[in-house]
């Protein structure tokens, strides 16, 4: 009997040991899944962070070309505003100038009539100078007559 009971001790503690061999391996399976479990939810959440970096980078990179692009534009804006500028002011110069460059010769103009008039005025209204004045033309005349 005692050998009996020893027996069924010794079955009985094989199968506690099984039970808590069992037992371990199924803690150590739950704790690799688990694990793997965290590491796949690591990953996940690096790619998601990853993800969400790249997409960051992109709006970064298009915000930044929109900028590029709408400073082109004002550049290209601000250039031929300037540009329009610089030949409304270049048009304005040429025409005063050549509004100066008309009354100067105007000006020349109405000098050189004002006295050929006070001239031939004076001409008119003096006897002896008319009359000289018309024998100088005469003898012109008659020289340039006689020379042919």
């Amino acid at each position: 009997m005692a050998r009996y009971e020893d027996e069924l001790a010794r079955k009985r503690m094989q199968a506690d040991n099984e039970y808590q061999r069992a037992r371990n391996q199924e803690l150590v399976k739950l704790q690799e899944e688990s694990a793997i479990r965290q590491e796949q939810a690591r990953r996940a959440t690096e790619e998601q962070i990853q993800a969400q970096r790249r997409q960051t980078e992109r709006e970064k990179a298009e915000i930044e070309r929109e900028t590029i692009k709408v400073r082109a534009i004002a550049e290209a804006e601000g250039r031929a505003h300037e540009a329009k500028l610089a030949e409304d002011v270049n048009r304005r110069m040429l025409v005063d100038r050549a509004n100066a460059e008309r009354e100067k010769w105007v000006a020349a103009i109405n000098t050189t009539f004002e006295h050929i008039g006070g001239g031939l005025r004076a001409i008119l209204t003096d006897q002896n100078k008319l009359v000289v004045a018309v024998g100088g033309v005469t003898a012109l005349a008659a020289g340039i007559y006689t020379t042919r």
